[in-house]
Order: structure tokens, then C-alpha cells, then sequence
């Protein structure tokens, strides 16, 4: 102990001395520890911490998949939700919920709010329980029961100021008076649903939007959570689920999820952040390299630094000091480097921490709950630890193990940079290329994948266009010919605003993952029923949609305001759908029906296909019907304007207030925001790996200058002999670039090769590329040969201006 306190001491003292070389070090390492650390506490709190239920490992997520086309749905009818309630064995509990917009009114402004409709058992399924007040009756979660509420602590205290009065009063949601049972505790989190639920409410067969024939069939609307019992594995579900499914389809044939879709089953955890461990991986690696890259760094610093010193070495073994004890010692110092380095790091990572919670929600889930905590304390001392003897070890040992005569022999005499100095310094530089090869290459191609992303055809215009959505209360809006008529009166007050060129409405706004599908049934085509037939995407739509959105018109016409109520049942269908189902007729004044009620409705127009729910998605078969003749409850208006839209914001919403002032507005944003947000996680694991990549870059740089800088000062003996001899300043120049470039020439092409299969990673977050794009490759090698070049040119000229005489007079 007294030894190690004593290197301690000392090391402090000599690492003192060198001030410049201190900070260098120290900076580069905090940098690469800082990133390292904010990196592991997203994927800690991400991945590696358990979702914050009782007994997490219990909980599933249960989701129907279509057995024809492979793709899975989150969605389970609540037909299947029975039967999972009543014959399954594995589970313990089964809860559902859907996410639905209420609107507060009855306190001052009318407000909206996230909401969740949900099975009475959701909260004890998921092992909690309401902190104040009590939990669902089941007469509350049956057909006609009372309407009840239980609310979010934040709800509470930013609505309520904490009153605990509120348990048992009443509130207005969307114009029914709701009592408030239960408050549920602060620690209550829901990142199944983004924004979290600020009011829970029971009933979820009281959609509002299905018709009761609708979900006693089977029609999926659900998402369902279930706790198996203790003891049970996700295996011997799976295979429970599989008898299920034959069951089902046996006994409910005529219902629409009996043919084509089963039920699977995978953990909750998994289903919230399993989409996403592929680019967190990525990310880990990514900032690890940059790690390396970094103590590859300061190990040629350190390298440099023991060239300095290897007569104080020398000296200390004439003394008596053995080679394990000067390793020690040249170990410490490393260690207090890279303990200094990952304190700086910490505090960078503690610093930038409150920058996360600008991440979009939804993009990362838990992202709120990312912190420094213990975990991620105990990691970055670790990987100090494992830094400083990773860029310590080679320096001290190629420092203590130098030939004690030869060192004391040399005495002044310069060095030629050979031995296993530079031999170190030399494979450390190749390494080092390699590794930013890698890594550079890597964010290439998420580059090059992003911008092939962007330049996909939405299919619509988003330029200068407000997107506003509306929830009309049900208490209020029952009728449909109610919902039609405010809809129409309301955009015909926006179209009269000054700056509105047109303003339409649809029911499912592109590229925000929520839709409808149907089964139907084309001309042409025997009808088999629900549950057999394609199923199609289907948007409810106001005459000016297209317009607005710019949405081309291949053929035939749009709505108009003659499409109403009682008039004959018309539909515009996607290119796609005319392709797939009348590809070698005209489709115009053909007829598809529903497969439910089988109305035949005219086909009028075609428009081009539009981008479902993300830009790298495929085209999905779509139809639009006009809004007066199936009007639908929840609404997004589209408002085109000559300039910012954004301008418009203040406008529309008085005209919203003037003819519904308890009509709650909220999520106005732009149509660019809509389709940014679609692609805000691609583009966030690009900007972070491309600023890694061009990081690693400079520190690249930095290393093959400061090796060849530091060559060349060692080699100024030999320079000024060749120069003595006849070199010319051409010869000198040559020699010193030709050294620089073997190394860094060796490194590209190890990279090169390495990049091959380490890049195939990437592959399930590419697109429009491959992991082997001859492009990105060629431009990387180019990229870093130039850099690599630049590195090398300064201490090469430097080179040629070396003195011959100076030289050897100085030697």
C-alpha cells in the first residue's frame, strides 16, 4: 500500500511537469469516455434495465399476425382477448387498452388530453395499483356501467395542485361526467403509448369508432399485455397460443381474424425496444471505436513522452529498481490519466444527459428515464481502468525493457526511431487507420442510406401545409350527420382565412402509423366474406384532400360536394390497387364493396399511391372514401397556405373556438414535422455515428501527424547526413511521405477488409444501399488517403528544411 501511494505521489508529480501533454491526454480521453458513458446509460436504461413492473420477466406482449403475408399487427380483436381470458392456463392475467384523445372541459379552456381506454384489470396485470382511491369495479368495466376514472399523479398535481379532494369528484371528458377513483403513484410509467395517458378510463368495446356487430366478430382494435404465472416460459405460451389458434379458427370461421391471422407472443420488454437493439449495438460499437482510436493516441504520446525519459529510466535501474517495479510506476501514471480523463468524461456525459429529452417522443423509448446512475458509474470506472492499461501497457513495457548500457551509452546522440519505440509507434498508426476505416465506412453508409431515404416520393406535397388534428366528443357528436356537418362548416371557414389556399380533411394522416384496414371484395372477384378476402387500407377523406396534398389524379375524378349522405356510394382507390385487381381494364366505373355490409361502391378516380406509414416502407393497397357518406369521428385537417403555414396556426384555431369553444385543440404542427418525425430515428443513429465517424477522423489525423512529426524530429541526425551526401529537399520530401504512406496504405487496406464483414451489421438499418456499396467504400478509401496525405505533408516539409550542418554540429 505504501509503494502504490508512493507512485502515486510521484507519478502526479511527473505527469505535472508536462502540462501540454497532460491536457492532451486527458482531453482526448474524456471525449472518448464521455461519449462511451452517455452511450451505455441510454442503452442501460434502454435495454439492460427491467421495465419498472413487479416481476417484468412475467409480462408478455400478445399480437395478431397475418399468416398469408407474414406481416405482424400489435392489434388483437376483443373476441380473442375472451379467449385468452377464459381457456388460456399460462397466463395469470390478460389486460388490453387503446389509446384514445379526450377532451377536459368545465375548466376554463378546453383542453385535450392523451388517454387510454382499458380492461379493469390493466393496472393489476401490470402489478400496481392506484396510490390514492381504489381501482375499476368490474360493474364499472362491464356494458352500461358508471363512468369512472383514474388519473396520473402529474395529472393530478398540474391540474389539481395535489389536492387529495379530488378522489371521488367528478370531471368532464369528451361531455360525460366522469368520477374520479384513483390516482396512480409518480413512479407509474407507460411508455407503451406516447404521450403517456394522463386519464385512464374502463370499457374498452366502447371504441367509438367500431360498430358493436364490428368487434362481437372479431374485428382487432386491441393491444394486449398478459402476465404468465410463476415458473411458466415464453416457449411453453407460445406453444399454448398455437392450440389456441386452431381452436379459434374452428369455432369462430365466419369471424374476420379466424382465417388469415394467429396470435404470437413475445416479452413486453422485447416489444417495446426490440426494433431498436440493433441500432444501439451499432452505437456501442461505433463509440467504442472512437474509444480506441483515442487511447491509440495516447499510447503514442506516451510513447514519445518515455523517449524523453529514458535516461531518468536508465538511471532508476542502475539504482536497483527491476523492470516489474518501473512498469508499475509508468502503469500508474496511465492510471491517473485515464481516471482523470474519465472524471472530465463523466461530467461531459452528466452535462449533455439534459439534451436527450429534446429526442422526439417515441424515438427512444424510456428515453426520459436515462440518468448516471450506480450501473453507469461502475461501467465508466471500469472502463478507465481498462483504458489506462490498454494505451499504458505497450509505452511502460517498451520503456522499462530498453538495454540499460546502450541507453547510457547513447548519451546525446539522436535516434533514428528504430527499435521497438518505433516499431510500436509504427503498428499503432496502422491500427489506428484500420479502426477509422471501420468506422468511417460505417457512417457512410448510414449517410449514404439516410439521403436515399429523403429522396423518397411521399407521394404528396408536405411544403406549406398545417396539419391540425381534431377529436370530436362522442357525448356530443353522436350522429354522423352531425360530425359531417361541422367538418364542412369548419373548412369552409378556414378556406375563407387570408393566406389559405385550400384546406381538406382525411381521417388517417399519412406516415403516422395509424390506419384502418378492411376486408373487400373488387368487381371481378368472388366474394368469400370477412376474414377471407384482401384486405385494403381505407382513409374517409373531404373533397378538396387531394388538392391540398397534391396528391396526383391518374384517372377519372375527385369527390365533390355532391358526393353526400343518401347519394350514390362512391371510392377513389391507390394506383396500386388498380393494378393489383384490374390490371388489364380501366377501373373506372367498376365497383368494390365492403365485405361486411357488401354496399357496392363506385370506383370514380385513381391517384397515385401515397407512403402508408413510413418512407422505406412498400405501397400498400388504399381507398378513400368521401366524408359526408362515412363520417368518421377523428380528424386531421390539412391546410395549404402560399407561405409558412405556421403563420395560419393562430387563425385556425379561433375558427375552431368560434364554432365549437369547448372543442380542446392541441398537435399542430406542420406536414415537413410529420415526415421528419417518420424518420427521426434513422436520421438520429446517422447524425450520432457520422459525428463519431468524423471524430474518429481527426483523431486519425492527429496520430499519423503526430507519429511522423515525432519521426522526423528523431530522424534529424539522418536527414542531415543523407542531405550532406547529395539528397535533395525532393528526396527528403519523397522519403518522409513514402514512410507516412506505407503505414497508413497498410491500415486502409486492413480496414478495408475488416469493413467487409463488419459492415453487414448494418444491414436491417440500410436503405437503398447495400453494406458493401462500391461507392461509400471508394469514397471512404479516397477520404482517408487525403487526410492521411495532409497528416504527412506538414512533417515532410518540415523535413526538407532541416539544416545539414545545424544537424550534425547539434549532434
Amino acid at each position: 500500500m505504501q509503494s502504490l501511494l508512493q507512485d502515486l505521489k510521484y507519478g502526479t508529480r511527473m505527469l505535472a511537469k508536462s502540462p501540454g501533454f497532460c491536457l492532451a491526454a486527458l482531453l482526448t480521453l474524456a471525449l472518448g469516455i464521455g461519449a462511451n458513458t452517455i452511450i451505455f446509460s441510454i442503452v442501460n436504461s434502454v435495454l439492460l434495465r427491467p421495465l419498472p413492473y413487479k416481476n417484468p420477466d412475467q409480462l408478455v406482449a400478445i399480437s395478431g399476425t397475418n399468416t398469408e403475408t407474414g406481416l405482424g399487427s400489435v392489434l388483437v380483436s376483443y373476441t380473442r382477448f375472451q379467449q385468452l381470458e377464459q381457456q388460456s392456463r399460462i397466463l395469470d392475467g390478460v389486460a388490453g387498452f387503446i389509446a384514445l384523445n379526450m377532451s377536459l372541459t368545465g375548466r376554463g379552456e378546453p383542453e385535450q388530453l392523451a388517454g387510454g381506454r382499458i380492461t379493469g384489470n390493466l393496472f393489476h396485470v401490470l402489478g400496481t395499483s392506484p396510490a390514492l382511491g381504489r381501482d375499476f369495479l368490474p360493474s364499472e368495466d362491464a356494458a352500461g356501467g358508471a363512468d369512472a376514472a383514474i388519473v396520473s399523479d402529474s395529472f393530478w398535481h398540474n391540474h389539481f395542485g395535489g389536492d387529495r379532494a379530488l378522489i371521488g369528484r367528478t370531471i368532464s371528458l369528451d361531455g360525460h361526467s366522469t368520477t374520479v377513483v384513483g390516482i396512480l403513484p409518480p413512479s407509474f410509467h407507460f411508455p407503451f403509448q406516447q404521450p403517456e395517458p394522463d386519464v385512464w378510463i374502463p370499457r374498452v368495446f366502447e371504441t367509438g369508432t367500431l360498430r358493436p356487430e364490428q368487434i362481437r366478430s372479431g374485428a382487432a382494435f386491441l393491444f394486449v399485455i398478459g402476465r404468465m404465472k410463476p415458473g411458466e416460459k415464453l416457449a411453453h405460451f407460445q406453444a399454448e397460443l398455437a392450440t389456441l389458434n386452431d381452436s379459434y379458427r374452428k369455432e369462430n370461421s365466419g369471424f374476420v381474424d379466424a382465417t388469415k391471422f394467429v396470435l404470437a407472443v413475445t416479452s413486453l420488454e422485447y416489444n417495446l425496444v426490440g426494433s431498436l437493439q440493433s441500432s444501439l449495438v451499432v452505437l456501442f460499437v461505433a463509440v467504442g471505436f472512437v474509444l480506441l482510436i483515442a487511447c491509440v493516441n495516447v499510447a503514442s504520446l506516451l510513447l514519445a513522452r518515455a523517449t524523453t525519459r529514458q535516461k531518468e529510466i536508465a538511471i532508476r535501474q542502475a539504482l536497483g529498481a527491476s523492470q516489474a517495479r518501473l512498469v508499475r510506476q509508468l502503469l500508474t501514471e496511465s492510471l491517473i490519466l485515464s481516471l482523470g480523463g474519465g472524471g472530465i468524461g463523466v461530467l461531459i456525459a452528466a452535462w449533455c444527459q439534459p439534451l436527450l429529452r429534446h429526442v422526439a417522443p417515441g424515438v427512444i423509448p424510456r428515453i426520459e428515464t436515462v440518468r448516471i446512475d450506480a450501473p453507469v458509474l461502475f461501467f465508466s470506472f471500469a472502463l478507465c481502468i481498462v483504458t489506462g492499461v490498454i494505451f499504458g501497457l505497450v509505452p511502460s513495457w517498451t520503456a522499462s525493457h530498453r538495454d540499460l548500457h546502450e541507453v547510457l551509452k547513447e548519451g546525446g546522440r539522436g535516434s533514428t526511431d528504430s527499435g521497438s519505440g518505433g516499431r510500436a509507434r509504427r503498428v499503432m498508426i496502422v491500427a489506428e487507420v484500420a479502426v477509422a476505416v471501420v468506422l468511417v465506412t460505417g457512417g457512410g453508409l448510414l449517410i449514404r442510406s439516410f439521403v436515399q431515404l429523403m429522396r423518397v416520393n411521399p407521394g404528396f406535397d408536405s411544403h406549406n401545409v398545417l396539419v391540425i388534428p381534431i377529436t370530436l366528443p362522442s357525448g356530443r357528436y353522436v350522429a354522423p350527420e352531425k360530425r359531417a356537418q361541422f367538418v364542412r362548416e369548419l373548412l369552409d371557414r378556414i378556406e375563407g382565412l387570408p393566406g389559405v389556399e385550400s384546406a381538406a380533411g382525411v381521417s388517417h394522416l399519412p406516415l403516422l402509423s395509424v390506419a384502418r384496414f378492411v376486408f373487400f371484395c373488387p368487381e371481378g372477384r368472388v366474394c368469400q366474406g370477412i376474414g377471407k378476402d384482401p384486405v385494403i387500407s381505407m382513409r374517409q377523406v373531404t373533397p378538396d384532400y387531394f388538392r391540398t396534398m397534391r396528391i396526383a389524379l391518374l384517372r377519372g375524378r375527385v369527390f365533390e360536394r355532391k358526393d353526400l349522405q343518401g347519394a350514390t356510394p362512391v371510392v377513389i382507390i391507390d394506383q396500386l390497387t388498380a393494378a393489383r385487381y384490374f390490371p388489364n381494364a380501366d377501373p373506372i366505373g367498376k365497383t368494390l364493396q365492403n365485405s361486411r355490409d357488401k354496399i357496392p361502391m363506385q370506383i370514380i378516380g385513381v391517384v397515385a399511391d401515397v407512403k402508408f406509414n413510413a418512407l422505406n416502407a412498400a405501397n400498400v393497397e388504399e381507398m378513400y372514401l368521401p366524408h359526408e357518406q362515412s363520417p368518421w369521428p377523428s380528424m386531421t385537417l390539412v391546410v395549404r397556405s402560399a407561405s409558412n403555414p405556421r403563420a395560419l396556426a393562430s387563425a385556425v384555431r379561433h375558427a375552431l373556438e368560434e364554432l365549437d369553444p369547448d372543442l380542446p385543440v392541441a398537435g399542430i404542427q406542420t406536414m415537413d414535422e410529420v415526415v421528419s418525425t417518420s424518420v427521426a430515428q434513422p436520421r438520429l443513429l446517422t447524425v450520432l455515428v457520422g459525428s463519431f465517424a468524423g471524430f474518429a477522423l481527426i483523431l486519425a489525423a492527429v496520430g499519423v501527424y503526430g507519429v511522423m512529426a515525432y519521426s522526423v524530429s528523431q530522424r534529424a541526425h539522418e536527414v542531415g547526413i543523407r542531405m550532406a551526401l547529395g539528397a535533395s529537399p525532393r528526396d527528403i520530401f519523397t522519403l518522409v511521405i513514402g514512410q507516412g504512406m506505407r503505414l497508413v496504405l497498410t491500415g486502409v487496406v486492413l480496414g478495408f477488409f475488416a469493413s467487409l464483414g463488419l459492415t453487414r451489421l448494418l444491414s436491417t438499418l440500410l436503405f437503398g444501399t447495400t453494406p458493401t456499396d462500391p461507392f461509400t467504400f471508394a469514397s471512404v478509401t479516397m477520404i482517408l488517403i487525403a487526410v492521411a496525405l495532409l497528416s504527412c505533408f506538414l512533417p515532410a516539409r518540415r523535413a526538407t528544411r532541416v539544416d545539414p550542418l545545424v544537424a550534425l554540429r547539434y549532434e
